[in-house]
């Protein structure tokens, strides 16, 4: 386990401004609208697992294709408040790093939704794919997304605060003081935090703008994605889509890409 980054990610996860968005956010995304279509008949009624669920988005989506569910995420804010908004429902607080309270071949669909894989070091990644591997049954599938090695964003330099500009000079006032805020915030974390990118042709750690450069996420290529993959255990060429849910067939600039990886 990488003490550092588990430090930096874990402090920001547990912020009440990042417990609040992600509980207010709702609704799959059109890539996770395509990928979850793709393997919802072959989990019907059988044993999912969401990791990694935040503030509950993926919740009643996953629920609807089996109530045979388990949520887990390792920060204690976010548990709390998906529990709040989703009484009666099994969530747990457990690091994927470490699911030997599954069984194997236990687990028909397992989803880490939002780049949530990419908030671990690469050692730790390697450990919850083969912990997925393990606990899903032959045939089951892996939906997740991760950051694209491939898009602007990897070597993007620092990126100021968006401002809107308005005519109520009061609007302006609040917008300019709020912009000052973030933009300082921005730069704090990225003097402490940006000392810790790691970039190799395999993959890249580095301080993203995420949550004003409070964050290290992880960056992979789709072909070193799936090769890591196939090197994990799961079958080869994952299907793999963009942002928009279409099947990738040559190179993709996205963000993120999404993937679902069969056992």
């Amino acid at each position: 386990m990488d003490i550092v980054i588990d430090s930096i990610n874990m402090r920001t996860m547990r912020s009440s401004a990042a417990v609040s968005t992600y509980t207010h956010s709702e609704g799959l995304t059109p890539v996770e609208q395509v990928a979850l279509g793709r393997v919802a008949a072959a989990a019907r009624g059988k044993p999912i697992l969401d990791i990694g669920f935040g503030g509950g988005r993926t919740v009643d989506p996953l629920l609807a294709i089996s109530t045979d569910y388990l949520g887990i995420d390792y920060c204690q804010e976010m548990v709390d408040a998906c529990r709040r908004k989703h009484p009666g429902v099994r969530l747990q607080l457990a690091d994927a790093r470490d699911l030997s309270q599954l069984q194997p071949d236990s687990i028909a669909l397992a989803v880490f939704s939002c780049n949530g894989i990419g908030m671990v070091s690469h050692a730790d990644r390697l450990v919850i794919l083969a912990q997925v591997h393990r606990v899903l049954r032959p045939g089951g599938a892996f939906v997740f997304s991760t950051h694209n090695q491939d898009c602007p964003d990897h070597l993007a330099g620092f990126r100021f605060p968006r401002f809107e500009y308005s005519r109520n000079p009061a609007r302006i006032l609040v917008r300019s003081a709020r912009f000052c805020a973030q933009t300082l915030i921005r730069l704090r974390n990225r003097r402490r935090f940006h000392r810790q990118d790691v970039r190799t042709p395999a993959y890249s750690m580095i301080n993203d703008v995420c949550h004003h450069y409070g964050t290290m996420l992880y960056y992979i290529s789709l072909a070193h994605q799936r090769e890591q993959l196939e090197q994990i255990g799961f079958q080869p060429d994952a299907d793999a889509f963009d942002r928009a849910g279409n099947p990738i067939t040559g190179e993709c600039r996205d963000s993120s890409i999404t993937l679902i990886a069969r056992k």
